[in-house]
């Protein structure tokens, strides 16, 4: 049914249950997966500059998305998908820039489903962070799985 399944990741563990059904969706239809992490440098500036082991922030978003994009094609590898393609994106502004960019590559990609995890924050939590999947939900045309996250997590 599916034949190119975007899955965004952020190395949470509700983003590894969200690639885990991915590979099995993957796998149940012969789709190809693409593993996509949206970088955002302003989550580095909460670092005083002194720890900063690069030459700024973007680098260092840059760095940490390919670290999680690496430990995720290894969860996908380790559930049966091998050579998921991954790209990685830098939004430099909020979370719906941040939305806006995944939709858009996957758009551009020809996906035919977006895979992604929720928090499933509610009350006083969904008001200060909001949603990055209602956020993509309200952005996207494409079909999404949207995977909670785990009871105790």
């Amino acid at each position: 049914m599916y034949r190119h399944l975007v899955v965004a990741v952020d190395g949470s563990a509700t983003s590894a249950n969200a690639l885990k059904h991915a590979c099995g969706v993957a796998q149940s239809g012969g789709a190809r997966l693409t593993l996509v992490h949206v970088a955002n440098p302003a989550e580095y500036m909460a670092l005083a500059p002194e720890f900063l082991q690069h030459d700024s922030y973007e680098a260092a978003a840059v760095e940490g998305g390919n670290e999680v994009l690496a430990a995720a094609a290894a969860l996908a590898a380790e559930n049966g998908i091998s050579g998921a393609a991954t790209h990685l994106l830098v939004a430099n502004k909020g979370a719906r820039e941040m939305a806006q960019e995944l939709v858009d590559y996957a758009d551009a990609q020809g996906a035919d489903l977006l895979v992604l995890g929720t928090h499933g924050r509610t009350g006083l939590m969904h008001l200060l962070m909001g949603s990055f999947a209602e956020t993509v939900m309200r952005q996207s045309h494409l079909p999404l799985l949207i995977i909670r996250s785990e009871a105790e997590e």
